[in-house]
């Protein structure tokens, strides 16, 4: 029996209209999971013990929805064995400043979304950026590149030199 925390303004996205994404992480799991919505816990229990990869599967795919994926791209966690979730704590970079952590999750988005999608589709990865956190859904090759990326934005690098890192990754993978 494993537990799991999801912020409480996510709750409602784990459990889904009429309990319909709560239904499809079991079924894709094979696990039965009780929501505490109330303090916003997850228990999560695996009828069958010999799949431990199932139970830690549904584990990262409810809490990529508490990270602020919707629940289609989270299920890729649950059906391909090969994508992975990674959550970076963007308050490892800057500290507990608030005004810091609005401004670099600024530079992490871009105008208009500019530096998310280049992240996004040059590494092939899938991003959220909620609260203190940036969580990527990708295969490893995608995860690693775009941790670096992140990191690199994070750490206050010029986009610029972000975007040269991307593009010889993309390179280097074609």
């Amino acid at each position: 029996m494993n537990f799991i925390r999801v912020p409480l303004s996510r709750v409602g996205a784990v459990i889904g209209p009429k309990g319909r994404t709560k239904r499809k992480l079991e079924e894709l799991s094979g696990c039965v999971l009780n929501i505490d919505s109330n303090e916003g816990v997850v228990e999560i229990s695996s009828p069958n013990e010999k799949d431990a990869l199932k139970g830690l599967q549904v584990i990262s795919a409810t809490r990529a929805i508490g990270r602020g994926f919707n629940p289609e791209k989270a299920y890729q966690l649950l059906e391909m064995d090969y994508y992975h979730l990674e959550v970076v704590d963007i308050k490892d970079y800057i500290g507990r400043s608030k005004k810091r952590l609005g401004t670099v999750r600024g530079r992490l988005i871009g105008k208009e979304g500019k530096t998310r999608h280049i992240i996004e589709d040059m590494t092939g990865c899938d991003l959220a950026i909620q609260g203190h956190t940036v969580s990527i859904i990708s295969d490893l090759e995608g995860l690693e590149a775009a941790k670096v990326a992140v990191s690199m934005v994070l750490g206050g690098s010029e986009h610029g030199s972000v975007y040269k890192f991307l593009e010889g990754f993309k390179r280097q993978n074609r």
